[in-house]
């Protein structure tokens, strides 16, 4: 059994940490992604910025009047590059005399290094099935659309960095980043106010032209990614504790019923023995009264006949226990409340217990007021005291002392026995449980008595306690309000 669930326990953890890494193999993998992800975005927010501040200049220019024309094309070369061209037209005087000026600018990507020199239609198409190509086509037009406008106005630094800021804090980025445009004849820096780069800083490239870019520096934007995946984080956890939780309660139900099987073989066992002892006492007493003619020395038959009698009486405590104990879990079990004077319920119980020990007891009570009263099940009541009382005595080497203390808020039983260890005190009220004696065998109980304490005192709407310190004794209290 031990082997058994030793397999099952780290087949269990296996599993556990299986699971447990995997879910951090694949948040990585998406921390990774979505980090992916907001790079790609921020350069995309760079080439909107970009072309946004280009058509604001276009419109300006448009508003102020004609200065001329800008003629913007774009198409696939015959070794499969993306060609742009952009040809800009302007008019001037000279002479006196109103004359054109064209300005052309052909852009070109690199040779697709698997090109067959398809033109045409064909080319097109095998163009609009390549995303990427797509893509730069359109990154093309818009620096030939860049550099056609640069023709009649120069860039608007300011103007695109407010609308890169805007862009920015669309994505939930705070805002503050140093940018710099860099030109051949001019170099435009800004730097958000307070903000200074650190050495964890990155940097994003947007080339507007080959005479142009734009430097973004912003930090780290792994806090960001982290927020957005706050949601998936948390559930992710859970998932893990609950699947840990379940596991650990699994393996407990099992460690429990496990331990469960054990006690009720060792209750089998003791039960088997107890019961067979008066029996075997009562059925020599009786021999002896019938057989052997002790019946006519009257003091022995009074001996044999209390001996029979005392046997019986233990008998049925046992029946009684177990009975109560089967009751207990039935839905009908109800218990007979009444108004039970506490000095004259203890006494009966105490002289029994004196006639059946098989050792010297002094017992020390004291009941304030000497009248107490209490509201309980007489029968249940008196079987709660026996089996305190029963313990006291019977975990006591030697002379047993027992005190028995009652107020109107508690009922106290001590003993100065063998004490019980501080970590066996959480178990002693597990149905079968029984303290280890170690090499003490003379101490008899099936492990009943204290879970039958337990269940009828929670029954009666009380509460108990317990104290003890090994080697010096043990005190029971249970609390009446």
């Amino acid at each position: 059994m031990n082997v058994r669930l030793k397999y099952i326990a780290v087949l269990v953890i296996v599993a556990l940490l299986g699971v447990a890494a995997y879910q951090a193999y694949w948040l990585e993998q998406l921390n990774f992604n979505m980090g992916e992800q907001l790079d790609n975005d921020i350069r995309e927010a760079m080439r909107v910025a970009d072309l946004k501040e280009v058509f604001l200049r276009l419109k300006s220019i448009e508003d102020k009047g004609p200065h001329g024309t800008m003629d913007v094309s774009a198409g696939i070369g015959e070794d499969g590059s993306i060609i742009a061209k952009s040809v800009t037209t302007t008019q001037v005087t000279l002479d006196g005399e109103k004359l054109e000026q064209k300005t052309g600018v052909v852009l070109r990507s690199s040779p697709k290094a698997d090109s067959d020199s398809t033109a045409g239609d064909d080319a097109f198409m095998k163009m609009l099935e390549d995303q990427i190509s797509v893509t730069e086509l359109a990154a093309m037009i818009q620096q030939g659309l860049h550099l056609g406008v640069d023709r009649f106005e120069g860039t608007r630094y300011e103007k695109y960095d407010s609308l890169l800021t805007a862009g920015l804090q669309q994505l939930g980025l705070s805002g503050n980043h140093q940018l710099v445009c860099i030109k051949t004849d001019t170099v435009f820096q800004h730097t958000t106010a307070g903000y200074t780069p650190s050495k964890y800083a990155r940097q994003f490239v947007y080339d507007w032209a080959d005479y142009g870019r734009y430097e973004l520096t912003i930090e780290p934007t792994t806090g960001l990614v982290l927020r957005e995946m706050a949601g998936i984080l948390t559930a992710s956890g859970l998932i893990v504790l609950l699947l840990g939780l379940a596991f650990h309660f699994l393996i407990r139900t099992i460690i429990r019923q496990r331990t469960l099987d054990e006690m009720k073989t060792d209750f089998t066992n003791n039960i088997t023995h107890e019961l067979k002892t008066p029996i075997a006492v009562a059925y020599a007493a009786n021999d002896a009264l019938l057989n052997f003619g002790e019946q006519a020395d009257e003091a022995k038959r009074r001996h044999y006949l209390t001996l029979c009698r005392q046997q019986l009486e233990r008998l049925s405590g046992m029946v009684e226990q177990i009975l109560s104990m089967s009751m207990e879990r039935r839905r009908q079990f109800k218990l007979n409340i009444e108004t039970l004077n506490l000095s004259q319920l203890l006494q009966p119980v105490i002289e029994q217990q004196q006639l059946k020990a098989d050792k010297p007891v002094v017992f020390t009570t004291r009941i304030e007021p000497e009248d107490l009263t209490v509201h309980a099940d007489r029968a249940h009541l008196s079987n709660i005291l026996n089996n305190l009382i029963d313990n006291a005595i019977k975990y006591s080497p030697g002379e047993a002392h027992v005190e028995i203390t009652a107020t109107p808020s508690a009922i106290t039983i001590t003993d100065h026995g063998m004490g019980i260890a501080t970590d066996k005190l959480p178990h002693i009220y597990d149905k079968f449980y029984r303290v280890p004696t170690g090499d003490l065998h003379d101490v008899k109980g099936y492990g009943l008595g204290l879970f039958y304490v337990k269940t009828m005192v929670e029954k009666h709407g009380w509460s108990i306690d317990v104290s003890s310190v090994k080697g010096e004794g043990t005190t029971f209290t249970i609390i009446l309000i």
